[in-house]
C-alpha cells in the first residue's frame, strides 16, 4: 500500500490518510512528506497500524539517524527527523491538544540542541542473559544494544559492565548524579546467587519477594538552587543539561514573598527553586520521596489531603503531577480554594489539556512553554501559567 505521511500524532506515529480506505493509518519511524510502501498489521474501528516495507521517497525532513538502532529500538522515535522539525511537531501536538482552550499567545520553546547527546541521567533498561537492550517500539520484543546516543556515557558503561560481568536477566532502573555517583534497582527475572554490585554506589536487588540493599540508599544532585537527595525509587528529571533552566522557567511566575502551595513535590526538585523566592511554602508528596528532602519540610500526603487543609488565600498553586494528571477530587478542591494563580508543569499534553479544560471557566491560560527535555523522542514537557478570571 502506497501512502504519504501528512502529520505526526502524539506517541511517535506518522499519520496517513487514503481516499479509498476508511481508517486513518498510524506508522512508526516516519515523518511528514515521506512516501512509503506499507503493510497494515492491525485494524481497529477507525484507525489502523502499519509498518514500513520501503521508503519510496524520503521527506526533506528525514535525516540520517545518529543512532544505529533507530527504527529498531523503541526509545528515540524521532532520531530520523531534523531537529527543527521535531520542535515544530511537538508545538503542533501541544497546540492541537489545547484547541478548545482560549490561548492567544505564542507557545514558546526552550531548546538546547547542542546538548542533544548523552543527556539522560537515568534510564529503565533491560538485561537478558548478560546483554542489555530496550523493547522494540510498542512491543515486548527485546532489542540488544551496545551503545545509546542519549544516555550519559559514564552511566552506560556502568550498566554494561554490571550486566555482562554478572550475566543476569533483569529489569533495571539506574540514576547517576553530577558527581558520577549512581544508584541501581535490579529486579531479577532469574535468581543469581552472587552478584557484584560494586559498579554502583548503591544497589537494591529484588527477586520475587526478597529485597536486599547494598551501599548508599541516597545520593545528592547539585542544582542551581541547592542539592536534591534522590533514591533509586524517587522521580527526578532526566535531562542533565536543562535542569537549571527548567527550574528557572518554572518559578518565573512566583513573586517574592508569595504564598505557595506545591503539590506532587517529588524529591524537591522544584521545591528548592521555589524557596529562592519565598519561605511561605507548603509542599507535599504522597511517595516516600517526601522523606528525602527534610530541608524543605515536604509533607508526606496526597495532593487532595493537602488542598483540603488550605484556605482561600493562596497566591500560587504549583502543580507537577504524574502523567495521569489531576484527579477530579483535586480539581474540585482547586476550584473551592481558588488560588490566585496556578503553575502547571506536565509531561503529557493530553492529560494537561483535559485538566485545563476543567479549569478554563475560572482561569485564563496566560503563558505556555515547551521545554525539550527529551530530544529525539515524542515526549513533551510543558510549563504553563494560569491566572484567575
Amino acid at each position: 500500500m502506497k501512502v504519504r505521511i501528512v502529520d505526526t500524532a502524539y506517541g511517535g506515529y506518522g499519520v496517513a490518510k487514503l481516499d479509498n480506505y476508511k481508517n486513518v493509518i498510524f506508522i512508526p519511524h516516519c515523518v511528514e512528506g515521506d512516501i512509503l510502501d506499507v503493510d497494515i498489521i492491525k485494524e481497529k474501528k477507525n484507525i489502523s497500524f502499519a509498518y514500513i516495507k520501503n521508503i519510496l521517497e524520503p521527506s526533506t525532513y528525514r535525516v540520517v539517524p545518529e543512532c544505529k538502532y533507530a527504527s529498531v529500538c523503541g526509545g528515540c522515535s524521532f532520531n530520523h527527523i531534523d531537529y527543527n522539525k521535531q520542535i515544530d511537531i511537538k508545538k503542533s501536538i501541544l497546540s492541537s491538544s489545547i484547541r478548545n482552550i482560549n490561548y492567544n499567545n505564542t507557545i514558546n520553546t526552550i531548546v538546547r540542541k547542542e546538548n542533544s547527546k548523552d543527556y539522560r541521567l537515568r534510564v529503565n533498561i533491560l538485561a537478558r542473559e548478560g546483554r542489555i537492550g530496550f523493547y522494540k517500539f510498542n512491543t515486548n520484543e527485546f532489542v540488544e544494544i551496545d551503545d545509546c546516543v542519549v544516555l550519559k556515557k559514564s552511566l552506560l558503561e556502568k550498566i554494561k559492565q554490571f550486566v555482562y560481568k554478572n550475566n543476569i536477566s533483569a529489569n533495571i532502573y539506574i540514576i547517576e548524579n553530577d558527581k558520577n555517583e549512581s544508584l541501581a534497582f535490579v529486579d531479577l527475572l532469574k535468581n543469581t546467587n552472587s552478584i557484584d554490585y560494586t559498579f554502583f554506589d548503591g544497589c537494591t536487588i529484588k527477586y520475587k519477594n526478597s529485597i536486599k540493599n547494598y551501599g548508599l540508599e541516597n545520593i545528592l544532585y547539585t542544582t542551581k538552587y541547592g542539592e536534591i537527595s534522590i533514591s533509586n525509587d524517587s522521580f527526578f528529571q532526566s535531562n542533565r543539561f536543562l535542569l537549571n533552566l527548567f527550574q528557572d522557567e518554572a518559578i518565573k511566575y512566583i513573586e517574592n514573598n508569595n504564598s505557595v502551595v506545591e503539590l506532587y513535590a517529588g524529591s524537591g526538585f522544584f521545591t528548592s527553586a521555589i524557596y529562592s523566592k519565598t519561605n511561605n511554602v507548603v509542599s507535599s508528596e504522597i511517595s516516600n520521596s517526601a522523606k528525602l528532602c527534610r530541608k524543605y519540610n515536604i509533607i508526606k500526603e496526597s495532593a487532595f489531603d493537602t488542598l483540603r487543609k488550605c484556605s482561600d488565600n493562596i497566591d500560587v498553586l504549583f502543580l507537577d503531577p504524574p502523567r495521569a494528571g489531576l484527579d477530579k477530587n483535586v480539581i474540585e478542591e482547586i476550584l473551592r480554594i481558588k488560588p490566585k494563580s496556578i503553575i502547571y508543569v506536565s509531561c503529557n499534553p493530553m492529560t494537561f489539556s483535559r485538566d485545563i479544560e476543567r479549569l478554563k471557566h475560572y482561569y485564563n491560560l496566560v503563558d505556555l512553554k515547551l521545554i525539550d527535555m527529551f530530544v529525539d523522542t515524542y515526549h513533551i514537557e510543558i510549563i504553563s501559567f494560569l491566572s484567575i478570571i
